[in-house]
């Protein structure tokens, strides 16, 4: 991914995170009409595929220059001639649109990705057998590999095996459950 500001990457690993975003490319160019009337082109940060099959183009700015009229203005000029054939629909996203509770998860969760199969098998074992909600730090204890333990607990957490209420912050205190799937 061609991560240009830290907005930006705050905003890509909290769509990767989000359970309801299936796909995201990033730098996807869009042609579109100036106000001269000629063609002109924008690359949108972020085009993502919703779990219901809906796709969203994202444009990402700093809060602060999305302030500015004349910056807020050009983006809606642009977003105002999205068709359905490229996205749905145009969102503008800051670091406003999101908790630090949910970017601290997006970051830990994109941190923690990679599998330790041995440790990540015996994880899921002792997750089968959770009933209710348990704290991270029992989890981890009954998993009995330490940090590696708590590794593998955030990848269920990614992979949906557990859930985390939202506005919780992934922590050893933080109360999670297991997923329910039908057959």
């Amino acid at each position: 991914m061609d991560i240009e500001s830290y907005t930006e990457l705050q905003v890509a690993l909290t769509l990767l995170a989000r359970p309801e975003v299936v796909h995201v490319e990033n730098q996807v160019p869009f042609t579109y009409l100036g106000t001269d009337g000629e063609p002109a082109r924008h690359f949108f940060d972020f085009l993502t595929t919703q779990s219901d099959g809906s796709r969203i183009a994202v444009m990402v700015k700093s809060a602060y220059r999305f302030s500015k009229p004349s910056v807020a203005e050009e983006l809606r000029f642009i977003g105002s001639q999205v068709t359905p054939d490229f996205a749905d629909r145009a969102v503008v996203m800051t670091e406003k649109h999101f908790g630090p509770h949910e970017f601290h998860n997006a970051e830990i969760m994109h941190e923690m990705r990679c599998p330790d199969p041995v440790v990540d098998a015996s994880a899921l074992r002792v997750v089968r057998q959770v009933v209710g909600a348990v704290r991270i730090a029992d989890l981890v204890d009954e998993i009995g590999q330490g940090g590696s333990g708590f590794r593998a607990v955030v990848r269920l957490i990614r992979n949906r095996h557990l859930l985390i209420p939202e506005g919780v912050k992934i922590s050893y205190e933080a109360t999670v459950t297991r997923e329910f799937r039908d057959a």
